[in-house]
């Protein structure tokens, strides 16, 4: 069995969208082997592709300013790579990337976008490459 998630994690409103698809995490955490077994699960916040432009791109969101946990960070970097190396030659991969909040939103503290700070208008333009 996997870590269970904090308390602060579950939301008041037990028919919130959000609690409803924490339902399903909870279910592989408890479930699914755990790490010992080699298993490992995380979720990726945003797939963004146009399919015009043919581009693709992966976003993960952080708050609070919280780093990626090693072994996300291993998955993501070997995703990534398949992606470039698997693509069909008339699509461009444009990356992972790693949008953190210094708390958990542009209202309330800093963005960073792969450790490099920046604006909101700034993330805007960035995301509008695709």
């Amino acid at each position: 069995m996997t870590r269970q998630r904090p308390s602060s994690w579950i939301c008041s409103n037990p028919n919130c969208p959000h609690e409803i698809a924490k339902k399903f995490n909870d279910w592989v955490r408890t479930e699914c082997p755990d790490s010992s077994f080699g298993f490992l699960a995380t979720d990726l916040d945003f797939i963004l592709y146009n399919y015009n432009t043919k581009k693709l791109m992966l976003l993960e969101i952080k708050t609070r300013n919280r780093p990626l946990e090693f072994w996300q960070e291993k998955i993501f970097e070997n995703f990534s790579r398949w992606l470039k190396n698997g693509l069909d030659k008339d699509w461009t991969f444009l990356g992972f990337h790693i949008i953190k909040f210094q708390n958990t939103f542009f209202n309330n503290g800093k963005c960073y976008l792969d450790n490099k700070e920046i604006t909101e208008k700034e993330l805007k333009i960035f995301l509008s490459k695709i």
